[in-house]
């Protein structure tokens, strides 16, 4: 009996020690259970946040689609500020010049201006930097000095005294092969000037030549090619463009597109007037464009030169 209750005894005993262990055993899976059900939660929490964000993600891109019409409606009206923004370039072109050229000044304060230069066996005569266009590709927006020649007059426009004295230092002038009006300016600006000079270059027995924008008229405010007739042996005017639309936005003339007409007709009226006369325009302006600048130089009868664009000076 005792022996049969010693062993009741301990299989009690066993039992009790088992049933604490699966009591204990079931604690650690309810707080197992617990940390699964929270990493659901934040996987459900995670997909939530996702799937809100492909919301957004896509209405956005819904809200870009719909805009794209109205931006192109108004992409015509845009233009007025991307050729103000062309105008602002250019000042700026134009402004940074300036500034070298006053650093330029600073380092040689003792530089006299240049009125008379040489270049590629003729003798150029500058008397202005005034020009009623500002041109993007003229060679003064990007430089202080041509061909090393220093272009900006830093003390007022030259009387022709001052021109005549400078050219006094070149010696034999029959050694030119022409005296060419074209400096950093337009010279009709200067056109007393340039006639006088005109007049002092034929008996010193050499050829003159002027290089225009053709709106001397429009600047002096009245007709002047009666007055080059003997005075000028050759007149070059800058064509630049087939017609008055295209060559304002890159020629920049104050009077408008009436600068692009008054300029073909200086052109026209010189060739009756029994002035040689051509038109001459650069080839980077692309093929087409020269081929539509021989078209209109072959419709007034004025003959048109193609010349490379000076890339570096």
């Amino acid at each position: 009996m005792e022996e049969n209750k010693n062993k009741e005894q301990t299989q009690q005993g066993g039992r009790k020690r088992k049933r604490r262990h699966r009591h204990s055993g079931g604690g650690n899976n309810a707080a197992q259970n617990q940390q699964n059900q929270q990493n659901q939660q934040n996987q459900q929490n995670q997909q939530q946040i996702a799937q809100a964000q492909q919301t957004q993600q896509s209405q956005q891109n819904g809200n870009k689609q719909k805009n794209k019409p109205h931006n192109n409606q108004n992409a015509g009206k845009q233009q007025p500020a991307t050729q103000s923004q062309k105008n602002q370039n250019h000042s700026a072109k134009q402004q940074n010049v300036s500034n070298k050229e006053k650093a330029n000044d600073k380092k040689d304060e003792n530089r006299k201006d240049t009125y008379v230069y040489m270049l590629d066996g003729n003798l150029y005569i500058n008397l202005t930097n005034k020009c009623s266009n500002g041109c993007d590709f003229c060679v003064r927006n990007e430089r202080t000095s041509y061909y090393g020649h220093h272009l900006w007059l830093r003390h007022g426009e030259p009387t022709v005294d001052k021109v005549i004295a400078q050219v006094n230092g070149f010696g034999d002038l029959t050694r030119f092969k022409e005296v060419v009006f074209c400096g950093f300016g337009e010279p009709t600006y200067k056109v007393a000037e340039m006639l006088k000079l005109c007049d002092y270059f034929h008996e010193k027995g050499v050829k003159t030549r002027l290089n225009t924008n053709g709106q001397g008229n429009l600047i002096n405010k009245r007709d002047i090619i009666p007055d080059l007739k003997g005075k000028l042996d050759f007149v070059n005017v800058s064509l630049n463009a087939s017609c008055a639309e295209k060559y304002q936005p890159i020629c920049r003339s104050q009077f408008g597109e009436n600068g692009f007409t008054a300029m073909v007709d200086f052109a026209k009226q010189c060739r009756r007037n029994g002035i040689n006369c051509r038109f001459s325009i650069v080839d980077c302006i692309g093929e087409e464009e020269v081929e539509a600048c021989k078209r209109l130089a072959e419709s007034v009868k004025v003959p048109l030169y193609v010349r490379a664009y000076i890339t570096d000076s």
